[in-house]
């Protein structure tokens, strides 16, 4: 009978931490340093991986990419898995041919299964399947989202054109959701003989949503792949949230952007759809004053952004 309670005990117990954990919404993942600081000075960056598998083609109101899971030798993470995702194949005809099929896509994809490729894209770090599901979408909290390029031997697609928000698409993060990631998400790293481990307390998030975006001229910077800068996030009721915005070499909003540049004094102002990320550059600054103590993040969120706005003064 002495036992039953020290049991039933222990047993509460063990629930408890688990409902706190999930009441906290903490996600813990980890990344190699040398991997952060690659990608803090890159937009774009190349990796050699091995195709494990593909999804469907998605509708345009659910992203209209198609997901290719992969896993990368160099790649020492944890979780391991990556997930790369061309944008708007949903409306865009396969190479070579006159007009869209989700049957090309997705047999293109079923012929890579197994594949060693290398592929391009800007690198995606966000915490939202660290726990995954099938060949197509592994364990993973990297992405190279959007993919920009792919080479199998000598046959190369690029992917940088179809670079924009689709029609119909203004994503899939609702508004209050959307404001809870800018302004409750907390982000705690501690660096450890050359891994990452990164902390990140947040309670529902997701992908893409739209947002109204004002950025200024004498923040932005070119960088390998495309443009960075600072930017702040209009969330009404004069509720402005400064972020770090990228985009990307090729698209028209990358475009936009490099002619904005240098202009002293100008502003962009603009709605746009955007995916949500974690800095790179946010998370290497923070880890390489770790040294094994755990440092918080300063303004953990990137938005990767799509469309192509009006530049006002």
């Amino acid at each position: 009978m002495k036992f039953v309670p020290r049991a039933l005990s222990v047993a509460l117990l063990v629930a408890l931490s688990v409902c706190v954990a999930l009441a906290q919404g903490d996600r813990v993942f980890s990344v190699p340093l040398d991997h952060l600081k690659t990608w803090s000075e890159k937009v774009i960056v190349s990796l050699n991986v091995e195709i494990t598998g593909n999804s469907t083609v998605h509708k345009v109101e659910a992203d209209c990419e198609m997901h290719f899971g992969a896993k990368a030798p160099t790649y020492n993470g944890d979780p391991p898995g990556w997930v790369l995702e061309p944008m708007n194949l949903c409306i865009i005809a396969f190479p070579g041919k006159s007009t869209q099929s989700n049957k090309d896509w997705e047999d293109f994809g079923k012929s890579l299964k197994g594949a060693k490729v290398r592929a391009e894209g800007v690198p995606r770090i966000w915490p939202e399947h660290l726990v995954g599901g099938g060949d197509s979408n592994p364990s993973h909290a990297l992405e190279l989202h959007p993919l920009t390029k792919l080479q199998r031997g000598n046959q190369v697609y690029d992917f940088t054109s179809y670079i924009y928000a689709p029609e119909g698409f203004e994503g899939g993060v609702g508004s209050e959701t959307a404001r809870r990631i800018l302004t409750d998400t907390e982000v705690n790293v501690t660096e450890k003989d050359g891994m990452v481990e990164i902390n990140f307390d947040s309670g529902r998030i997701g992908n893409f949503t739209t947002l109204h975006l004002s950025v200024k001229s004498d923040s932005i910077v070119q960088a390998a792949g495309g443009h960075r800068m600072d930017g702040e996030v209009n969330l009404g009721r004069k509720q402005k949230v400064g972020v770090r915005l990228v985009t990307v070499a090729g698209s028209q909003i990358d475009k936009t952007i490099a002619q904005l540049k240098g202009k002293k004094g100008r502003r962009l102002t603009f709605d746009a759809l955007v995916l949500f990320s974690l800095s790179p550059e946010a998370l290497y600054k923070a880890a390489r004053d770790s040294r094994g103590q755990q440092v918080v993040v300063q303004d953990p969120i990137q938005l990767i952004v799509y469309g192509q706005p009006e530049v006002e003064q």
